[in-house]
């Protein structure tokens, strides 16, 4: 197992957490590193059997739930052809309003979900969308996703579920007009 943060802050728990005994819940094969959005694929490209973004926060957060076709192609970039996706992020209109002003998220709603799906088409991701119950969020082992849980302010959380399609198409302006590239 491979994990990154953009800061080596963000993976201090982690480090300690998985260097107990496997017995403990502990990995003897996993690798940390920092690794920002904006380095990414890096040393990292095509490695990925499984890509896992889960409750981000900040550009990265911005990054999945705008979502930037940009930074989801470096995302893409990190993974093997037909490696899992998963992507689960969530926030609120009233709790969260200044960073969904900050960051430009778009509200959590059905055509939201279908935006989302298509833009990581484009990405080269095949994936499905669906909104999480609140008791799903509430199971994941981390201390974030409890924090957010058990916080008892009002959130949605989306999941982006699916595989790299091993594809994706960049879309750049060229003189006022769309032009389309597939990446292989």
């Amino acid at each position: 197992m491979i994990g990154v943060d953009a800061t080596t802050e963000g993976l201090r728990d982690t480090s300690r957490r998985l260097a107990a005994k496997p017995t403990r819940g502990g990995l003897p094969n996993a690798l940390l590193g920092r690794l920002a959005l904006a380095d990414a694929p890096g040393e990292l490209a095509g490695l990925a059997d499984a890509l896992t973004v889960l409750l981000p926060w900040g550009s990265l957060l911005a990054a999945v739930a705008r979502p930037d076709a940009a930074a989801l192609h470096s995302l893409h970039g990190v993974c093997k052809p037909g490696a899992r996706v998963r992507v689960l992020f969530g926030y609120g209109v009233e709790t969260e309003r200044a960073a969904m002003r900050d960051l430009a998220l778009p509200p959590l709603e059905a055509d939201t979900l279908m935006a989302l799906e298509r833009t990581y088409e484009e990405a080269g991701f095949t994936v499905a969308g669906r909104f999480v119950p609140l008791d799903e969020v509430r199971a994941l082992p981390t201390t974030w996703a409890k924090r957010l849980a058990y916080s008892g302010r009002e959130r949605r959380f989306i999941e982006l579920a699916g595989r790299s399609n091993g594809r994706a198409l960049l879309r750049r302006r060229h003189r006022g007009s769309n032009v389309g590239e597939t990446i292989r």
